[in-house]
């Protein structure tokens, strides 16, 4: 089959890159690949997907060379790969929702899929075309609009073998991740203090951060490490007693639970949005309805056992398995066709 990847373009298509969107799409078109199939990327001219690559921009939004109004190029790229469409079986969209409108104009059937929490405008965009092929990330993402039924619920999937499992944590719990009220550091770190546990905070710094959590690092029970990836985050991830997530509003997913329990680090979580549907209760983690119970719920996440937390984690969340769903999608939209 001859499938098409449509890009966000915050960040190059690459392994490693720095948008979560981008790593996504190039680990998914890597296992199509794998699977024997023929994939294009349209994303940003410093990509490197592993294959043939169409590139309207040369680089993300506004870096030189490139446009500053970033709803400008995502239009291009979308429109660039519809442009093409007759040289592919399928295209996969993962700029939000705006390839629906182009549906009438491309040879080839369209799939879609949103990373974020959709809003009244995306769903009104999809009610323009109730036909669409619109994808889910969870139960959770669309579950505001029940006239709009995902084709397909597909979780996201990690490649396994590159998160290193590791048996004997340090003593710290880490939150990971943006500086936001709603993703609720302040939180994590009210736990750490009543539980006396070493708390390590690791994230870019920001306005959020320098106001409202700075105050609070005492470089003892709570320490800040600075934004961290790669190996430097793997390790960090691996040798926590646990992961807090502590957010206040639901979201689509958070891939950075899987991230956690593919080293056997168990997640901490309050059980909103998509946690329900990603971390298994008392097998790789706890969640939690208030912020007592989310106090509660660090100890006893403690003594989980890490080899079934890595194991459930493979199982449940691999980027094979990702691959395979979506191929199945992809069949049943062309009939199966494609060469």
């Amino acid at each position: 089959m001859r499938i098409a990847q449509v890009s966000t373009l915050a960040a190059p298509v690459r392994h490693g890159s720095g948008g979560s969107v981008e790593s996504l799409v190039w680990l998914l078109s890597r296992e199509l690949r794998r699977l024997g199939h023929e994939v294009t990327v349209f994303g940003t001219g410093d990509s490197d997907p592993g294959g043939p690559l169409e590139a309207v921009l040369s680089g993300p939004y506004g870096a030189p060379g490139s446009l500053d109004d970033w709803h400008v190029c995502e239009w291009l790229n979308l429109a660039r790969a519809v442009e093409k469409s007759r040289d592919f079986d399928v295209i996969h969209t993962h700029a939000y929702l705006w390839g629906i409108p182009l549906e009438p104009f491309s040879r080839a059937p369209m799939a879609h899929t949103m990373h974020i929490v959709p809003d009244e405008t995306s769903a009104r965009l999809w009610s323009l075309r109730p036909n669409a092929c619109v994808t889910a990330l969870s139960r959770h993402q669309w579950n505001a609009w029940p006239a709009l039924r995902p084709a397909a619920i597909i979780q996201h999937g990690l490649d396994v073998s590159e998160f290193p499992y590791c048996d004997e944590p340090e003593d710290y719990v880490l939150y990971l991740g943006r500086f936001a009220s709603g993703k609720g550091p302040l939180h994590a770190i009210n736990a750490a203090r009543e539980l006396g546990v070493r708390l390590i905070l690791a994230g870019p710094a920001n306005e959020y951060f320098r106001e409202c959590i700075r105050p609070r690092v005492d470089g003892k029970l709570v320490e800040y490490v600075g934004m961290v990836s790669g190996q430097q985050k793997l390790i960090l991830l691996g040798r926590a007693r646990a992961l807090l997530y502590p957010i206040r509003f639901p979201e689509a997913f958070g891939l950075v639970l899987i991230e956690a329990m593919l080293c056997g680090t168990p997640c901490v979580a309050m059980r909103l949005g998509a946690v329900p549907e990603i971390v298994d209760d008392a097998v790789t983690g706890h969640t939690a309805s208030d912020a007592t119970e989310f106090i509660t719920a660090i100890p006893k996440a403690f003594a989980l056992p890490r080899p079934a937390i890595r194991e459930r984690a493979a199982a449940r969340f691999s980027a094979d398995r990702m691959a395979r769903e979506y191929l199945a999608l992809y069949e049943s939209i062309t009939g199966g066709g494609g060469r």
